[in-house]
């Protein structure tokens, strides 16, 4: 039997064959899932599917206003809408 933390599914359960020929299982974390727009549930571009602190900066946003939190076509529009409103 697994030890008490092993035993949840948090964790993924692989089985490898070793090198003596018998199967193991080995636990690994999950893949997250891929980062997505606040406002309309799109997948965002530009962000890589990885665990956060393997990854660089570069890799976990966009350079512009609210990047990697809300999608381009989202932040366009939201801007194209404050605009009107201010001016109007």
């Amino acid at each position: 039997m697994p030890r008490p933390a092993l035993r949840s599914r948090k964790l993924r359960r692989v089985n490898v064959k070793t090198p003596g020929g018998r199967n193991v299982t080995h636990y690994e974390k999950r893949f997250s899932s891929r980062p997505r727009c606040a406002i309309c549930g799109r997948p965002l571009s530009g962000i890589d599917i990885a665990r956060v602190k393997t990854k660089h900066v570069r890799g976990l946003t966009v350079s512009r206003p609210y990047g990697g939190y809300v999608c381009h076509r989202c932040l366009s529009l939201g801007l194209r809408l404050a605009v009107r409103l201010a001016t109007a």
